[in-house]
């Protein structure tokens, strides 16, 4: 990171840092310095909110799924129960240190994702909020002069939760037209950062690749077999980058390649979101995105063209299936946050530390690191 050195005469400062992180390892965002009034305040720029896929060696691909009769839509089935324990450190090495802010994912139940129960974190957070738009928990931390010169500060977050292998059996002549005035329909059809609905080269993109076809559930296939069969992976280490661009340069990571899926869906009325979280493998570098559409009169079908690439032989499978091994932190990017962060800043999605800080000295000096994520399985 390119900061610059701070002299220790002046007497405050304002920075913010984001971990970011998708798919694999992590990298640090780049902030530019923007002045304020008072003090001088470093954000990361629009296009660093990151993404950095996992590498095609580490995917933790099921067994072959179980064979199962499906009466039902869409069916979670396989329970598996886990324990994880996540730990972030900051770290002080000489910064004079007066105010630390820390937002980081507190994890919350979905359909594919019951039972979560809170063990223990640590320190005790000043604020558990909520995402209201999405649906995502926050934990918030307001610190002052922690961690002194020469210490160190360590987050933990420990939980439980049970993941269920979502298999679905959708007959296509069976889905129904949506009600356009429902809110999540209009929140998850809208354009917005990383989502470029309304570019027309994703438009026109949307319209070559459905052709004729109007049903949203072929629609959504036909999208995600064009990523499958055009995107080339690349870890890039540089943030996520979003729909449009993968659209233009033919090259993402994990986190592109669920944009363009979701913007594609968008671009022809079909709900879609993005979904942000962890392998339930131990090991920090196991971040994941994947995506999930909407068809009525059925719910939210999950994908991962990112897999389904990777693993040529699960094509079909991550098309409206999903394994039972990920650990998800947050549905949807440009998360509020709550309480709001310096200038109402967005979040482009919640995996890693979200965090700011205030005092005097060189910034070198203060670091955060994610130092553990550890995930057992619990018979």
């Amino acid at each position: 990171m390119n900061h610059r050195t701070l002299r220790s005469n002046i007497l405050g400062y304002l920075i913010v840092i984001f971990l970011l992180v998708a798919c694999g390892s992590a990298t640090t965002a780049a902030p530019t310095a923007l002045p304020t009034k008072d003090l001088p305040i470093e954000t990361p720029t629009e296009t660093l909110p990151s993404d950095t896929p996992l590498p095609p060696t580490s995917s933790p691909i099921p067994p072959t799924p179980t064979e199962t009769a499906l009466p039902e839509a869409i069916n979670y089935l396989n329970p598996q129960k886990y324990f994880v324990e996540y730990l972030v450190k900051v770290d002080n090495r000489g910064f004079n240190l007066t105010e630390l802010r820390v937002y980081q994912p507190r994890p919350v139940a979905w359909d594919a994702q019951t039972e979560v129960e809170i063990e223990e974190v640590l320190p005790a957070p000043s604020v558990q909020g909520e995402d209201s738009e999405h649906g995502n928990g926050i934990y918030y931390w307001k610190i002052l002069g922690e961690p002194k010169s020469g210490k160190s500060l360590t987050f933990a977050l420990r939980f439980t939760f049970t993941a269920y292998e979502t298999r679905t059996n959708i007959a296509p002549n069976d889905v129904q037209p949506y009600d356009e005035s429902d809110p999540q329909y209009i929140l998850y059809t809208r354009p917005e950062r990383f989502i470029e609905v309304s570019d027309p080269e994703i438009a026109d993109l949307a319209d070559q690749v459905a052709g004729d076809e109007t049903n949203p559930y072929l629609m959504a296939r036909s999208f995600y077999d064009y990523i499958v069969d055009n995107a080339k992976y690349n870890l890039l280490g540089q943030g996520l980058a979003g729909a449009k661009e993968l659209c233009t340069s033919g090259t993402g990571e994990c986190g592109d390649y669920s944009a363009l899926f979701v913007a594609l869906c968008r671009a022809k009325g079909i709900p879609a979101r993005p979904i942000v979280g962890y392998w339930a493998i131990s090991g920090i570098d196991q971040t994941h995105v994947w995506a999930e559409f909407y068809v009525e009169p059925f719910g939210w079908i999950p994908v991962d063209p990112t897999i389904g690439q990777i693993e040529s032989d699960k094509r079909d499978y991550y098309f409206s299936n999903m394994d039972n091994q990920r650990v998800i932190l947050n549905k949807g990017f440009n998360i509020t946050l709550d309480p709001r962060g310096p200038d109402n800043y967005i979040a482009a999605f919640l995996q890693v530390p979200l965090w700011w800080y205030w005092g005097s000295g060189d910034p070198g000096d203060l670091s955060i690191e994610r130092t553990r994520w550890r995930v057992e399985a619990v018979d």
